[in-house]
């Protein structure tokens, strides 16, 4: 029951991310004041933002990969509250020749949004929920400015938040936050864009 939920909350967060709430952090405007909602669904900010900016062609095709069959997309454009960690597009150029010489991509394989798909199914899930936690989580509730912070993903693992704005995920990589401070709010949760895919 909770994979399938999981499963939703990642789709629609990745469809979300590259909408207008995306497109409003990269713009350097003002951030939202917090706790007040957005006007969109962090699916329908994802997807607005990804139309302007381009930035969330991997985090897209990934949460909406077929054998998905729209579950991630349904979650995240729902009325339950999530806030999605979602990595740009170079994080994901980054992460594929990792993939391929890990043995979880075939060889040769090109490093372009639909490689992702290619993935086994279960491992992308992983991979996705772990950017996905319940709630909705401003800046100033992710990052301590004194001490190290754990947030359970819905993976069911951790991250450690640090007083330096960085990301610390199980894999050991240290993720850093585009600007920190600008909140992607949507009606039904927050987005904060990073420069690295989490690894569970």
């Amino acid at each position: 029951m909770r994979n399938n939920k999981l499963l939703s909350i990642i789709t629609a967060s990745a469809v979300a991310m590259s909408s207008a709430g995306v497109a409003h952090a990269m713009s350097g405007k003002q951030s939202p004041v917090p706790g007040k909602p957005g006007d969109a669904t962090i699916v329908q900010t994802a997807t607005a933002v990804n139309a302007q900016n381009g930035e969330f062609d991997y985090l897209l095709a990934a949460a909406t990969c077929d054998y998905f069959n729209g579950a991630i997309v349904d979650l995240l454009n729902g009325t339950d509250v999530y806030t999605l960690f979602a990595p740009t597009d170079a994080a994901f150029e980054a992460l594929i020749p990792s993939l391929v010489n890990l043995g979880l991509l075939p060889p040769g394989t090109p490093v372009e949004p639909a490689s992702l798909c290619e993935l086994d199914a279960g491992v992308l899930f992983n991979v996705l929920a772990y950017h996905v936690t319940d709630g909705r989580h401003f800046s100033n509730s992710v990052f301590n400015r004194k001490n190290t912070k754990m947030i359970e993903m819905l993976n069911g693992q951790y991250i450690v938040t640090n007083p330096n704005l960085t990301i610390s995920d199980n894999a050991g990589q240290t993720v850093g936050v585009v600007k920190p401070f600008v909140n992607v709010n949507a009606s039904n949760g927050v987005v904060h864009v990073i420069d690295k895919v989490l690894l569970p």
